[in-house]
């Protein structure tokens, strides 16, 4: 990963955040992928934190940035695949596992423009901590992205919540990574 990324582990919320904010991205459509769904946790494959490479990790919700650049390519910190990855390959594997044929049905995905996420995301990390007081990871050294708003992060996860962007399911984004910028 390029050194001048902003990244904290366990944090992916605030690394995309500030990694839509890039320059680089500036010229590119970009929207922002939080992966929730109903129950507690997703599998995910190819995730830096899996005990063994052939094992999932279930993740309460993770969050990454797509970025059309000749091709939708996905933009995620904690993947084992390449940075970036091409949006088919990506959702493909991360969410239908090695052998291609999971069936992850507890996974939902809220797509938010990245330009609106970045005006109104804010969490003051509160859900990091445990019931003790701790932390669960320790925070990044930047200061939480709040504004004079409440913390938003958990009413965008919940699908029953009319948050920002739209609901999809992971055929409905794999199709829409199949299409033009244009086209959908």
């Amino acid at each position: 990963m390029e050194a001048k990324f902003k990244y904290t582990p366990f944090y992916c919320e605030e690394n995309i955040w500030h990694l839509a904010r890039n320059k680089r991205f500036q010229e590119f459509d970009t929207r922002v992928v939080l992966i929730t769904g109903p129950g507690r946790h997703r599998e995910l494959w190819y995730q830096r934190c899996s005990e063994h490479v052939t094992l999932p990790v279930s993740w309460d919700y993770h969050v990454v940035l797509l970025a059309w650049n000749e091709n939708w390519q996905v933009w995620d910190f904690d993947t084992t695949l390449e940075l970036p990855v091409k949006a088919s390959t990506y959702f493909h594997k991360t969410f239908r596992g090695p052998d291609n044929n999971f069936d992850n049905t507890n996974v939902l995905f809220r797509s938010i423009d990245a330009e609106e996420y970045i005006a109104n995301f804010c969490s003051d990390r509160s859900h990091m901590r445990l019931p003790s007081g701790d932390w669960a990871a320790p925070p990044p050294s930047w200061p939480p992205i709040v504004a004079s708003r409440l913390s938003n992060l958990l009413d965008w996860l919940n699908i029953e919540s009319d948050g920002p962007g739209e609901l999809l399911t992971l055929n409905q984004l794999i199709a829409f990574c199949s299409s033009t910028p244009e086209s959908s």
